[in-house]
């Protein structure tokens, strides 16, 4: 064990990471863990003026803008081809609370365990709704009114309480043409298919609610202290599921176990992986809340292994209606943006996503035929087939990227978990090796460079489309070549020849006179680009080249960046400074995140100026990146996983707790002076870790409950096997 002390000259400085760092570790003696109800609960006196700023509530199977009038649910889409989008289902959830008298009323999204509140007080009562959805019963969609009498007026007759429901389920929908059936247990029932299939002649998917119908108004008995009201909402695609799941619900919500069953879930969530900062309240309000919305468009931990997902939009499950929010297809944004953090904290969650790419394996590969090439070409835009549905022209026709962004994603997880499971039975193996058979038949031979090219692409920056070799794309389609060429030699498969001449030669767009990556061929360095293109190259692709090569690439690219773009980029530039140790212009690049959320609710803008999709996930992503590979310096190589924190400014403590690396669970701790790697838990299938520490060389075999303390600097953590 390494322990390093402060200087005397520091000592004043650093007194207040030292207190907080031995407050900490009181809390975790209580092997408790207690989450910052400051930093996890965000409370209003007020609406935003703007309700498209509203709190969402999701379980990555059904999700609602709070108030609004709309449902949406995992995989429900309307519409033919690039007019496909999320099917709004009635909200028979959404509820408006009244109580005459009320002289206070607030507001709260508790993202710690996954709740919306409105609080009303009056002389005679306090009335409390909350609404969720379900983290563990995922059908389900649940408001919940309390009415507590209050003692304010012990010298009168007690008298009944009324308040006043307003149900904003709004009018019939334009998707889904809905039927009533027979009622169900006390509740509603309706059932419906959508209008028009996402293709020529295909199935149209079924969707059956069931759910307990509001009143206008509920009473609190003169004889009654106290009293709650559940209403529940049940979405299925089958029936029996929708009514069994309705059933359940109420069972419990009879017995005082619903609400309290839904929080412990949510807290068994952040239980196993979260980051904790001190010091920086508007930071750690910005990763909660970010964590938040991108698992609330994710399946629960506990989920079925039959529960099929369909990914995450850029605007999540919450959004996605008809010529908004990219109508809830999925894009790049899941594979480069969402998915990165989600796979450090919780692999099987990566894995859903994952699964939602190979799930429509088929349709890529048709898509690759129908295109002229070999294996399979994932879409620019994909929804519920997986076939095409962009409807822009430029992007379907060019942004080829997508395929090879999946298959770097792939590669991350199988670097982080070496899951042969999914590899070998659940269609990795095939998915992977799809991928690079169609990126070699994409390359053609360049005689004159002696190298293999990549024509007709529209890179990341989407400024500009139809352009020959971009460095992002070609690089790409390199590592998933290479990548499926490791892995057939791991189990002992054959590839095609051509395939290690590719990965060795593939053309990347080099300036030797300003030592820069141009984008495309033919770029110059006064052409304005839309967002981080390539700056990918230095993080999270890691691909090799100098510090001062990184160095002109991130001054070069921030230049000729629209200020304008969307959210993700400037997280990007941070980790790319932060990895070269320009602090000070990390955290000035790093604060513009800020800019993106929306209060009360911490909602994301893919602009600064609140236009573009809500709520951006794909700039959550790219935010909590940069806290976790910029800050954290967590970096996921073929045999080890780097960690080099750098302190967030006005932070004192930044702790990534739960990091899942090989099966092993890791928290990585640091304060203003040291670092302490304690290894949590081991799960089936884990491989042996030892840490080794870059300053003084000294290696440590980590053990379940030890810590291993050193002074803040770097250190890597090596795998007993490697590939």
């Amino acid at each position: 064990m390494i322990v390093s002390l402060p200087g005397a000259g520091m000592m004043s400085k650093m007194g207040r990471c030292v207190v907080l760092l031995v407050l900490l570790l009181i809390i975790k003696l209580g092997h408790a863990m207690v989450l910052d109800d400051e930093a996890t609960i965000f409370r209003s006196n007020s609406l935003p003026n703007d309700r498209k700023f509203m709190a969402t509530v999701g379980n990555g199977y059904v999700a609602t803008t709070v108030y609004s009038d709309t449902i949406f649910m995992n995989g429900l889409f309307n519409g033919e081809g690039g007019a496909s989008h999320r099917a709004r289902i009635p909200a028979t959830v959404s509820v408006t609370v009244s109580l005459d008298g009320s002289t206070n009323q607030s507001y709260a999204l508790d993202v710690a365990r996954g709740v919306f509140t409105h609080t009303l007080q009056s002389e005679v009562a306090n009335v409390q709704q909350r609404t969720y959805a379900h983290q563990f019963y995922s059908r389900l969609l649940v408001t919940e009114i309390t009415v507590d009498r209050t003692n304010a007026i012990a010298t009168r007759e007690p008298q009944p309480i009324r308040v006043d429901l307003k149900s904003n389920m709004g009018g019939p929908s334009d998707d889904v043409e809905f039927h009533d059936g027979p009622d169900f247990q006390g509740g509603k029932y309706m059932l419906g298919k959508i209008k028009t299939p996402e293709l020529k002649g295909g199935d149209k998917p079924i969707v059956h609610v069931v759910w307990t119908p509001v009143p206008d108004n509920i009473t609190l008995p003169a004889d009654q202290s106290t009293q709650t009201w559940t209403f529940i909402t049940s979405i299925s695609s089958n029936q029996k599921e929708a009514q069994q799941f309705y059933h359940n619900g109420m069972n419990l919500a009879g017995k005082g176990r619903l609400y309290s069953n839904h929080t412990q879930s949510w807290l068994n969530v952040w239980e196993e992986g979260r980051i904790e900062t001190t010091g920086n309240l508007k930071l750690q309000q910005a990763i909660y809340g970010s964590l938040y919305y991108i698992l609330s468009s994710l399946p629960p931990l506990n989920a079925p292994k039959d529960f099929e997902f369909f990914g995450v939009s850029p605007g999540g499950l919450a959004n996605g209606k008809y010529q908004a929010d990219y109508q809830g297809h999925i894009f790049w944004d899941q594979a480069t943006w969402m998915y990165p953090p989600i796979l450090l904290l919780h692999p099987e969650l990566a894995r859903s996503m994952l699964e939602s790419r190979t799930r429509v394996l088929d349709a890529a590969k048709d898509n690759a035929r129908k295109r002229g090439y070999n294996g399979a070409m994932f879409p620019w835009e994909s929804a519920y087939t997986g076939h095409e549905v962009c409807p822009a022209p430029g992007p379907l026709k060019y942004e080829h990227h997508v395929t090879g962004d999946i298959a770097f994603a792939a590669q991350q997880y199988f670097l982080s978990t070496e899951d042969v499971d999914f590899l070998l039975y659940q269609k990795g193996y095939d998915f992977i090796t799809s991928m690079a058979q169609f990126w070699a038949s994409r390359t053609q031979y360049d005689k004159d460079k002696k190298k293999y090219v990549i024509k007709a692409v529209m890179p990341p920056d989407e400024y500009h489309e139809n352009v020959d070799n971009s460095a992002y794309t070609n690089i790409v389609a390199m590592y998933s070549i290479n990548f499926a060429s490791k892995l057939a030699k791991l189990l002992g498969k054959t590839t095609p020849s051509n395939w290690t001449d590719i990965v060795n030669n593939m053309y990347v767009p080099f300036d030797q006179k300003l030592q820069y990556h141009p984008e495309y061929e033919g770029y110059t360095t006064n052409i304005q680009i839309k967002q981080a293109d390539v700056i990918l190259l230095g993080y999270p692709l890691l691909y090799n080249m100098s510090e001062q090569v990184y160095r002109n690439d991130l001054t070069i690219y921030e230049r000729v960046t629209d200020v304008k773009g969307p959210a993700m980029t400037w997280g990007i530039f941070a980790t790319g400074w932060l990895q070269l140790g320009n602090i000070t212009k990390a955290n000035s690049l790093f604060a513009r995140n800020y800019k993106n959320i929306q209060e009360p609710f911490k909602v994301w803008t893919e602009t600064s100026f609140g236009a573009g999709a809500v709520n951006f996930m794909t700039g959550m992503g790219g935010f909590l990146q940069a806290v976790m590979n910029g800050y954290g310096g967590i970096r996921l190589r073929e045999n080890q996983l780097d960690y080099h924190p750098t302190i967030p400014e006005h932070t004192t403590n930044f702790n990534i707790i739960g990091l899942d690396y090989r099966r092993n669970k890791l928290n990585f701790e640091a304060d203003c002076n040291q670092i302490r790697v304690t290894l949590t838990r081991q799960d089936k299938g884990h491989q042996q870790l030892r840490l080794k520490v870059k300053a003084t060389g000294q290696e440590h075999i980590l053990q379940p409950g030890v810590s291993v303390v050193f002074s803040r600097g770097a250190a890597s953590i090596f795998p007993q096997t490697t590939l």
